[in-house]
């Protein structure tokens, strides 16, 4: 049977406040002795993923912007749905509305909710990096984005159900990620996990078994689609995605350290009942 594991990055396989991922460096490479796939589902762009994929020699498909696209090497699969298109060594599933449509949007929703918002189509490079604590060129690809826009409520006193009932009415969705709210398609990182899993069994022809690793509500979606769910800690969240998973496994600590532990007990069929891992 294959294993196939799903992780979000920030607050996960990549530390919350560093973006380091040291810590988990003895799954990464036993997942690579083992030739089992490691897909991203994160926020992040594509122009983020490829140079982070090269610098971890990881070389399976990826999902970007809560699941607005899926990335999928060439010659990965031999067979993928028809509306897929081409871009540069990936083939790609567009699943979410173009960038552009989302701007529109945000700007003439807040507006009617009286809401006063920044989104990322407002921010420079240089604005970016200083508030999230990315490098320049990090945050120069975090804004080459085209299916998802995050965005910040400015507002002292936001109606922010008043937006999130007009989002549900357009058929898309405001989640809260680790750092910033996102619009997006309504199927979110669920949709798109869902989808590849449907790819890998089409193409492979058995059955598989799957991970998937989180540390926030955005998450929420990938993780009810996998067959072992882990929710990794976030000290930062003032809304713990175990109140919302309550049959999800639970890593011991934040961050790429409970991330190590808890792939590394999925790959060593460790896993305990009650929600708890070994380590």
């Amino acid at each position: 049977m294959l294993k196939i594991v799903f992780t979000d990055l920030d607050g996960t396989l990549l530390d919350h406040r560093t973006y380091d991922y040291s810590p988990a460096r003895p799954a990464l490479a036993k997942l690579q002795e083992k030739h089992i796939p490691l897909v991203f589902c994160t926020s992040k762009t594509a122009a983020e993923m490829i140079p982070f994929r090269t610098e971890i020699k990881n070389e399976d498909p990826f999902i970007v912007e809560n699941g607005g696209g899926i990335y999928i090497p060439t010659s990965y699969f031999s067979a993928l749905p028809v509306e897929t298109r081409k871009s540069d060594h990936f083939l790609v599933i567009s699943r979410g509305l173009p960038y552009i449509q989302l701007q529109e949007i945000l700007a003439r929703l807040s507006g009617e909710c009286g809401m006063t918002v920044q989104s990322f189509d407002q921010l420079t490079a240089s604005e970016l990096a200083e508030s999230s604590g990315l490098s320049l060129e990090q945050a120069q690809r975090s804004l080459q984005r085209e299916f998802d826009l995050p965005f910040t409520i400015v507002s002292l006193h936001p109606n922010r159900s008043q937006l999130e009932a007009k989002v549900q009415q357009l058929g898309l969705r405001l989640i809260q990620g680790g750092r910033f709210f996102h619009l997006s398609c309504d199927s979110g990182k669920g949709g798109a996990v869902a989808q590849l899993i449907g790819l890998y069994q089409a193409n492979l022809g058995g059955p598989v078994r799957s991970m998937g690793l989180g540390d926030s509500r955005n998450d929420l979606s990938m993780l009810e689609e996998v067959d072992i769910p882990v929710i990794i800690p976030n000290p930062l969240s003032i809304a713990p995605l175990a109140d919302e998973l309550p049959g999800g496994q639970r890593a011991h600590t934040p961050g790429p350290k409970g991330w190590n532990d808890a792939v590394l007990s999925f790959l060593e069929n460790e896993l305990i009942e009650k929600g708890k891992l070994n380590g």
